[in-house]
């Protein structure tokens, strides 16, 4: 009668956080559990962070535990026992103290960790130069960071434990970002290292150039940087203030946003060779164009074609480039090193009306030629109803 009046209770020595379980049938079990779950929701987790502090209750992260799990181990100990044993281990008990994993919503969890990120971080700034009038630079500042997958990784551990403090506490770690680029990488820009001009007309495709320009002004490509001059001028698009005007596309001359922007293409292609400066991508125009010898010119178009170029250099390079009233300038200032003293010279042959190969030469103090490197051949279409 002793067995069989526990065949659907908990064998007595039955502890969960010094709460005694023994003789409670499943319906009573299930109620003290959730009697236990609740105290835990009142517990709190505080978080301190570069010296604030953020709170959240295990309520709002909906502490639950697996019920069914826990209540199936505890009343089904010793019901698999023979009769001796059974009657042993109901007359002569031995404690057990049975434990259990807090479980958490894990979205709510991850929202209150992007919380505190959100209030910790700041981004670096990095430092400017703007070479107009001089050269003037603009100090960089160190931003913040906090670990935000160690601190999560941290507070799971901690809830997880069915015995942790009614409050628990937790350090996020904060991380000092630096900026990609110092005060005193720019502090070794001291020099106009080339420069290449061109010449405009008036109107849409103006409008576009002079945009452009303005664009990948005083951008700063440091050392091991690609810079993509598609990427610098942006989305040829009415929405970034583009126009129509005449672009070149399947042989024929015909309207299309962004008309013009080429000719800061060429003339920034240009500018790269005379510092000595190979690209990386580069594919000429469809038809010749009239504002740069024939093979010196670059061409672009949105998503399908870039003029790319490495800087290999071991300081930073600084686009400086200016429009107006027909003239767009653009130069490369860097270190006065960089070239070691050597001229460049961008040199195109013509092999016909429609070809041109191009090459690179360097000429050292005494005016000797120290480069000669051939660059690549350039093949256009004739110009319609030529």
């Amino acid at each position: 009668k002793l067995i069989d009046s526990y065949s659907d209770k908990v064998y007595p020595g039955a502890y969960i956080l010094n709460k005694d379980l023994s003789g409670l049938n499943s319906e009573d079990l299930h109620s003290t559990l959730v009697s236990l779950v609740n105290d835990i929701s009142n517990k709190e987790v505080s978080v301190t962070a570069n010296d604030q502090k953020f709170n959240i209750s295990y309520k709002d992260l909906d502490a639950n535990i697996n019920y069914e799990e826990l209540e199936q181990e505890l009343l089904s100990f010793g019901k698999d026992q023979g009769f001796f044993n059974k009657l042993n281990l109901i007359k002569k008990p031995t404690n057990r103290e049975y434990e259990f994993e807090v479980l958490f919503n894990e979205d709510k969890l991850v929202n209150f960790v992007s919380s505190i990120s959100n209030a910790i971080d700041v981004s670096p700034t990095d430092a400017s130069i703007n070479i107009s009038g001089g050269i003037s630079i603009y100090n960089d500042t160190t931003g913040l960071k906090l670990n935000s997958s160690q601190l999560l990784d941290t507070i799971k551990i901690q809830i997880r434990d069915m015995k942790a403090p009614n409050i628990v506490e937790v350090s996020g770690n904060v991380d000092v970002v630096e900026a990609n680029i110092k005060a005193s990488d720019l502090a070794t820009v001291n020099n106009k290292v080339s420069s290449f001009t061109t010449h405009y007309s008036v109107g849409p495709s103006g409008t576009n150039l002079q945009l452009a320009s303005r664009n990948i002004d005083n951008i700063i490509v440091m050392p091991g940087e690609t810079f993509s001059t598609e990427k610098a001028i942006g989305p040829t698009t009415l929405e970034n203030g583009f126009v129509e005007a005449n672009t070149y596309v399947g042989g024929e001359v015909v309207p299309g946003v962004g008309g013009g922007v080429c000719q800061v293409a060429s003339t920034l292609y240009n500018t790269m060779l005379r510092a000595g400066i190979r690209p990386t991508e580069r594919l000429n125009h469809m038809m010749k164009v009239s504002y740069v010898p024939i093979g010196l010119d670059a061409t672009l178009a949105d998503n399908l074609i870039d003029l790319k170029f490495v800087n290999e250099f071991d300081y930073p390079i600084v686009v400086n480039s200016y429009a107006g009233n027909g003239t767009l300038t653009i130069e490369f200032w860097s270190n006065d090193t960089v070239k070691n003293g050597i001229t460049y010279e961008a040199v195109s042959v013509p092999l016909g009306p429609l070809s041109a190969d191009t090459y690179l030469y360097g000429y050292n103090s005494n005016g000797e030629l120290v480069v000669n490197q051939y660059l690549d051949r350039s093949t256009y279409q004739p110009l319609p109803n030529n």
